[in-house]
């Protein structure tokens, strides 16, 4: 664009333009061959109104040309807010193609202005020219305008767009759902929004047919994602709580989702077959969902926070056990080499509870005190197995998952086979235990050994795992 025409349209000169374009007629002619910007663009984003109704006058069809930034003039304009300029675009070009036209990350010109929230006049204007623009949704998330709204926190943009919704007969847009199957009711709750939950469900409601219990690709209703957002930041939202109960909201396990109405609402929805439907699990799987989803749904950094804590609590509570408080008896100490644990009376016909093994070096001097040394193990071994087990619901999606778990289980294994060979027990009762946990690491070594040879192509892989993968591959994102 010549310097002389972008200078005049960013400050809204239209002496210098009309100086221009005497001297030159084919000044405007040539802006498009060599760059993408416009006066249009220019003076929209600039504000200058004037200006850019004389451009608009002169060459309407730079109204439908987008920037290097992937935007039209109207989206702009929609942008800031600027009414008087979208009018004009409307008036001029049309409502049809310039409010369908898709700029970056397939946002149309509803979408801008839903997201600034800069004038609520501009949303009705854009609406009431083109109301299938409500339907159009973004190429990234799949947001519809309302989504945007929802996502920015435009309170006034969600009533207007609701009330032009309305007039249209377009309500079914409420429903509609991101490519994570999120509703508008979803983000809502999400972000605890409850000026925005109450024009879509409250009293005094401006939507209407919003479903209360749709599930997203987690599984989760609104009324779920209500209890997880409390449960973490232990506070209780009793408005948005009692809405909910009034409008008979429902967790994910407790909704019967009708086949009609799902096909009536994938008929309208284009990210329809994005959304899982719910699946049904028998009760015991019930706490493994919870713990995988709240995983889910952390942020990575929380994940790999959690990842270098319970970790640090598996190596302490390791070593505590290989270096119990007391320390271990030398080869050197002065003690019996071996003592009954109990007895009930002195008398020598008298046969003890359980003879305890020959006590050697190298055992915790804590096992002589056998209450104490019970309190200590119980407490550290809770410790460890606890942490043992985050560790596995942590690295439940790693890959090279069988080598992981065999390496967890033969620290396990060596971790209950130190405890007992250190305990006031029974030689007998330690043999069992190293046999026990040792056939359990056997068993495991022998199921990644499976593993590594069908990932070498020695063993055939089963068709069930093959028919898991295939519908694997098809599944929709997750939340």
């Amino acid at each position: 664009m010549d310097p002389r025409l972008y200078e005049a349209a960013s400050n809204g000169d239209t002496a210098s333009f009309q100086s221009l374009f005497s001297a030159d007629p084919l000044l405007l002619d040539r802006v498009s061959l060599d760059s993408t910007q416009n006066p249009l663009h220019v003076s929209a984003l600039a504000g200058q109104t004037e200006f850019f109704i004389q451009i608009l006058s002169l060459k309407p069809a730079f109204a439908e040309e987008l920037d290097e930034h992937g935007f039209s003039p109207l989206h702009i304009a929609a942008a800031k807010g600027n009414v008087e300029m979208v009018r004009e675009i409307l008036k001029v070009v049309g409502g049809g193609a310039v409010c369908l036209l898709k700029g970056k990350d397939g946002r149309v010109p509803l979408h801008c202005a839903a997201m600034k929230g800069r004038s609520e006049a501009v949303i009705r204007e854009l609406v009431e020219a083109c109301p299938e623009s409500v339907k159009e949704v973004t190429a990234a998330r799949g947001d519809t305008a309302l989504h945007v709204a929802v996502r920015s926190n435009q309170v006034g943009v969600v009533r207007v767009l609701l009330e032009e919704m309305r007039r249209v007969e377009l309500m079914e847009v409420v429903n509609w759902t991101d490519i994570q199957g999120n509703t508008v009711l979803h983000l809502a709750t999400l972000n605890k929004q409850y000026q925005i939950i109450k024009l879509l469900l409250g009293e005094d409601a401006i939507a209407y047919g919003v479903d209360v219990n749709s599930v997203n690709s987690s599984g989760l209703t609104p009324k779920d994602v209500l209890d997880i957002m409390q449960a973490r930041s232990n506070t209780l939202e009793i408005e948005i709580a009692d809405i909910f109960r009034y409008a008979g909201a429902s967790k994910a396990r407790e909704v019967t989702k009708k086949n009609t109405s799902h096909h009536e609402l994938e008929a309208r929805n284009p990210n329809t077959d994005r959304v899982t439907s719910e699946t049904s699990f028998p009760s015991r799987w019930n706490l493994w969902r919870e713990i995988m989803k709240e995983i889910k749904e952390s942020p990575k950094e929380t994940q790999e926070t959690l990842m270098v804590v319970y970790v640090l609590i598996a190596t302490m509570t390791y070593q505590a056990i290989l270096s119990p408080p007391s320390g271990f008896w030398s080869s050197e100490s002065p003690r019996s080499q071996s003592t009954p644990i109990s007895s009930s009376h002195t008398n020598e016909a008298t046969v003890h509870s359980f003879q305890r093994r020959n006590i050697l070096p190298g055992e915790a001097v804590m096992s002589t005190d056998p209450e104490v040394f019970a309190i200590f193990t119980v407490f550290n071994s809770i410790g460890f197995f606890s942490s043992i087990a985050m560790i596995s619901f942590l690295t439940s999606g790693f890959p090279l998952r069988a080598g992981l778990r065999l390496t967890i289980l033969s620290l396990t294994a060596t971790y209950v086979i130190s405890v007992i060979y250190i305990a006031p027990t029974q030689t007998n009762t330690v043999r069992v235990a190293v046999a026990c946990v040792s056939l359990l690491v056997l068993v495991e070594c022998a199921r990644f050994i499976v593993w590594l040879l069908r990932k070498l192509g020695i063993l055939p892989v089963p068709s069930w795992k093959l028919r898991s993968s295939a519908d694997g591959s098809h599944g929709s994102p997750r939340v």
